[in-house]
């Protein structure tokens, strides 16, 4: 198996296993959900097909909206 900068190893995980990730890596790096990105189950769907890593989606994702990790800001409260 190949692990990933993020731990992942891909196994036969099912969408709802690899768009609970995603939320995860979503919230870690940008505070934000799946929902606040307004990104729709049929993008994450093709990515999750491509058996794309969820750290490697959030990447993408990331970079092609130049979101900047909530790091840069500090400690936030939520």
């Amino acid at each position: 198996m190949n692990h990933l900068e993020d731990g992942w190893a891909w196994t036969d995980a099912t969408f709802t296993e690899w768009r609970a990730a995603v939320d995860r890596r979503l919230e870690d790096v940008y505070a934000i959900s799946i929902d606040d990105a307004g990104i729709d189950d049929a993008l994450l769907r093709s990515h999750w097909e491509e058996k794309e890593a969820p750290f490697e989606f959030v990447s993408w994702f990331g970079n092609k909206y130049d979101l900047d990790p909530s790091q840069m800001f500090g400690h936030l409260s939520g």
